[in-house]
């Protein structure tokens, strides 16, 4: 009797319904597959869980309701019918099945169960790639690790060339064609990011560009109207192009009235043939006067079962001379004439600088942690100290000074927003100071050094105010901090080392992202753990200082002493020995804000502080407004934050890391700022949560905009052994908006009411944005211009 024969058709699969949470199980599956987003895993965590999976699952539902029957979906109908074709086609000692990666019957739950039987593995998809064919790979090794090596195992990696697959391609191009006849014809591939095959060697560009150069070559038709595409895309970073949907509706735009596509890079029709091409693409080429011919794929066509199944007996048979004859083998030059050679838009980051990334963004976001968990709780800290050490000296002397110059006694939201003003203050005065001078020691002994000890000083400063039960010790912790976290300027100039002008706002987009996720779990858990008083439960530590805001402050004090071990350990020197210099930075307030000798660094400078100092007053008095108009507690404070924080870390991530360097950083930073201004006046006239958020959204958007761009400026226009200071200037520019910013902002807060301060800052924008138009960043080649 003849040795059985199993031969496993493997295909991605589809969900299980088009209900929102079957698809939403299905994405989370395919989207946290490495192979398929190979972006960190903590970072990817983040993105997935609360920017994609929230919303995309609806869009998606949809899309796979406009294609399915009767519950059913075409990929894995076609498929499955497909087997079942094979098998009667094939000699009875073959078994066909059909399995999917992320659908019943499942590839992963196949068990290799008899030694004496062989099994053929045929992934569907006509070229390699690792995102795809090696996703089987994976699924194999789960059943078997050692899959690869047994003799009666055997796997097909790609057939991007078998004669069958061309030919069948061109008559079902020809077939279609003839009946709706084409001015010009496309070839869509589905797409993958530019970078996985330059920095993984990832074949699949090639095998596309073989296929494309066989089709192109039989087809009967003018070969000047042929054209090669990749559809698809997803994510933030730049993939194979041209774009699909951006080529056709150029085509049509031009004046090519009916166009055709085909996309060979699948075998049966399913989402991306049918609804993204067929569909989608089909009304945006009509929308330019134009027509879309939908070309199917082979689908179960007799001459596609009849064509693989002699493919499948050849391979089952080891006739090696036959399997030859089954495969076209392109001449590679003409290959050469249709494979433009890829050139990404942005350097690609080294090993060592995605390292120095992921550990910079650790570092700033648990430091951001710390530092915006205090957030949503300043009303409640400011109340509790005039309750609890009403004759403290330095209590006394910031309450008692507020009290003399607005004759407004007790604890009134007025006098409380004034506190607050000057408690914030302390803080944001002393890294105005302190930014620029730990900048300039980076520059000198190196990023690693500064880092620690800075880190290592917020830590101290997190453990004093875990027994801050006196005002004394609150404000000693405050100062230590707010020395100590003038560091973040180093770690900005440790992502400038490790970046080039290409790809200097992809990195500074990390930073701003770590800075927007810090901003939703810090004043989240401050919320939170402010709810919890220690003191409820251990009230006998009291005599040590614990107070109600201990939880919050243990919290900081252990993540940063994580961050302390994990730039201890890992962290590797990001400044050459060449671009160290004696650190030029003093503590006069006169040389510090003295103009550096480079225009453009300057003009960004005077915008970035000018915009801190009006944002920052927004920022400071929100929840004092949100407390006086809408009565919020220290937890609904915190889910404004989380609010801002989502947003902004969508934008940072979503658009600005893509696009900054394309759009070009000075557009998208003024852009920003011109968004920032609606915002204000809406949050200035609101009574309601909805005006509030509305509002909240316009300065989320804007800020994400203006802040990481304005950094990458100011990286940009300067010199690699200057990094530290200019950047550390940058900050402590932040740093000094930040104290001008609250003190005026609730001067003006009190002195005439809550509309103010929103409705000043928004025209006082404006003047930032005039600034900022000056700047000239075509003349920057990461030169320094001379002011």
């Amino acid at each position: 009797m003849d040795k059985k024969k199993n031969i496993i058709l493997c295909q991605v699969g589809s969900p299980r319904s088009t209900a929102v949470k079957d698809v939403r199980v299905y994405l989370r599956e395919f989207l946290s597959d490495p192979r398929v987003i190979d972006t960190p895993r903590y970072l990817w965590f983040f993105i997935l869980n609360f920017f994609i999976l929230p919303f995309r699952p609806k869009t998606s539902a949809q899309a796979y309701k406009r294609i399915e029957f009767c519950g059913l979906f075409p990929l894995v109908e076609l498929t499955k019918g497909f087997a079942r074709q094979l098998n009667e086609r094939l000699p009875a000692n073959y078994q066909v099945e059909s399995r999917f990666l992320l659908s019943a019957p499942r590839l992963d739950k196949l068990s290799f169960l008899n030694d004496n039987e062989d099994y053929l593995v045929l992934p569907q998809f006509p070229q390699f790639s690792h995102t795809t064919t090696s996703c089987c790979f994976d699924n194999l090794q789960k059943i078997d690790p050692n899959f690869r090596t047994k003799k009666n195992i055997q796997v097909i990696e790609h057939f991007h060339m078998l004669k069958g697959f061309i030919d069948l391609s061109v008559k079902q191009i020809e077939d279609h064609t003839k009946k709706y006849p084409i001015e010009d014809l496309v070839i869509s591939f589905h797409g993958i990011p530019v970078r996985y095959v330059l920095e993984k060697n990832d074949p699949y560009y090639l095998h596309c560009c073989e296929t494309f150069t066989l089709i192109k070559e039989k087809v009967n038709f003018p070969k000047e109207k042929i054209h090669m595409t990749f559809q698809s895309r997803l994510g933030s970073e730049e993939w194979l192009n041209p774009y699909t949907d951006q080529f056709t509706v150029k085509l049509a735009e031009e004046g090519s009235r009916s166009i055709g596509v085909y996309c060979p890079s699948f075998v049966v029709d399913c989402l991306e043939t049918t609804d993204e091409i067929g569909n989608e693409l089909a009304h945006d080429i009509e929308a330019e006067g134009g027509e879309l011919v939908f070309i199917p794929c082979l689908n179960n066509t007799q001459g596609w079962v009849n064509s693989y199944a002699e493919f499948i007996q050849t391979i089952c048979e080891k006739d090696d001379s036959k399997l030859k004859e089954l495969f076209y083998k392109p001449v590679p030059s003409d290959v050469s004439k249709n494979m433009p050679e890829l050139k990404s838009k942005s350097n690609p980051l080294s090993p060592k600088a995605k390292k120095t990334i992921k550990l910079v963004f650790l570092t700033l976001f648990l430091d951001l942690i710390g530092f915006s968990i205090i957030f949503p709780m300043f009303p409640a800290l400011a109340k509790h100290y005039l309750t609890v050490d009403p004759d403290n000296y330095f209590l006394q002397l910031i309450f008692g000074s507020i009290v003399s110059l607005t004759e407004v006694g007790g604890t009134s939201m007025s006098s409380i927003v004034l506190f607050g003003g000057a408690l914030g203050a302390l803080y944001s005065i002393l890294q105005f100071f302190a930014a620029p001078i730990w900048g300039g020691l980076s520059d000198k002994f190196g990023r690693k050094p500064i880092l620690i000890v800075s880190i290592f000083g917020l830590f101290i400063s997190y453990v004093m105010w875990i027994f801050a039960g006196s005002f004394t010790v609150l404000i000693m912790a405050r100062i230590i901090g707010g020395i100590m976290g003038g560091n973040l300027s180093t770690a900005t100039a440790a992502v400038a080392d490790v970046t080039d002008k290409s790809n200097r706002s992809k990195g500074m987009a990390f930073v701003g992202i770590a800075f927007a996720l810090g901003f939703i779990f810090g004043p989240a858990l401050g919320g939170i753990l402010t709810a919890i008083n220690p003191l409820d439960h251990f009230p006998e530590l009291a005599s040590w200082g614990v107070n109600p805001f201990s939880y919050p402050a243990l919290l900081a004090a252990i993540l940063s002493l994580l961050n302390l071990i994990f730039i201890y350990m890992k962290f590797e020197e990001t400044l050459s020995s060449e671009n160290k210099h004696e650190s030029k930075r003093t503590i006069n307030v006169f040389k510090l804000l003295a103009p550096l000798p480079y225009k453009n660094v300057n003009l960004t400078n005077y915008s970035y502080f000018l915009f801190i100092s009006a944002f920052s007053g927004m920022e400071f008095t929100l929840t004092f407004l949100a407390v006086e108009r809408l009565a919020y507690t220290s937890m609904d404070n915190a889910y404004m934050f989380i609010f801002i924080g989502f947003i902004i870390a969508f934008v940072q991530g979503g658009y600005v890391r893509r696009k900054a360097h394309l759009v070009g950083e000075k557009k998208l930073a003024v852009a920003g700022l011109i968004i920032v201004i609606p915002g204000l006046l809406v949050i200035a006239y609101t009574t309601s949560g909805f005006g509030l958020y509305l509002g909240l959204a316009f300065l989320a958007v804007g800020s994400a905009l203006a802040i990481p761009t304005l950094t990458s400026l100011v990286s940009l226009f300067t010199p690699s052994n200057e990094q530290g200071r200019s950047i550390g200037i940058f900050r402590s520019l932040g740093s000094l908006g930040r104290v001008i910013g609250p003190v005026l902002a609730s001067l003006i807060y009190w002195r005439i009411g809550s509309v103010y301060p929103y409705l000043i800052g928004a025209i006082f924008i404006i003047i930032p944005i005039l600034i900022l138009i000056q700047v000239k960043q075509e003349s920057n080649d990461n030169d320094p211009v001379e002011a």
